[in-house]
């Protein structure tokens, strides 16, 4: 089952639009379900560990709300359903292994002497000014192409016959 978590901002997520959608439920049941879980937490910075607050826009440009369920939330909402919907403790195990992929993936990637953190930093440096230098050579070799292609352009939409002469001009 192919489950997607995103890190926003340093907190490793999955939306609910998205999780509805997984689980073939109307998102709005979904909203309903996460608004009662969040109305017995405590406080907010407890609700925030397992659903955060969001928006998205629609395809027909309408701002709909949202949450950002974090791998605490996944466990507490789709573990929820696991009796009602067929599929849902296979989704629960699939977010699991997703969240803990991504987190040792971070972890892989998180330097862990100052060391490591400066050799971290150069090769990024090193990566840049590479990539600066691939950015600077394409655009000089597009300044040196648009001239032909203005002609290119010219040849292909004159409506008018050319002489062989004028096309190999």
């Amino acid at each position: 089952m192919l489950v997607k978590v995103e890190n926003n901002n340093g907190v490793l997520v999955t939306t609910s639009n998205r999780v509805a959608e997984e689980l073939c439920v109307r998102h709005d049941h979904l909203l309903k379900k996460i608004d009662d879980y969040v109305s017995k937490f405590n406080s907010p910075e407890l609700s925030g560990q397992f659903y955060i607050p969001s928006n998205y826009v629609s395809s027909n440009g309408r701002t709909v709300k949202n949450y950002l369920i974090t791998k605490k939330g996944v466990a507490q909402l789709i573990g929820g359903y696991n009796s009602a919907v067929e599929k849902a403790f296979e989704l629960n195990v699939a977010y699991i292994n997703e969240f803990e992929k991504m987190e040792e993936f971070i972890r892989s990637k998180t330097p862990r002497t100052f060391a490591e953190a400066l050799r971290l930093a150069a090769d990024q440096a090193e990566q840049i000014e590479k990539l600066e230098l691939d950015n600077k050579i394409k655009q000089q070799r597009i300044l040196e192409m648009e001239p032909k292609e203005n002609y290119y352009d010219k040849i292909l939409q004159s409506k008018e016959l050319l002489t062989i002469t004028q096309i190999a001009k």
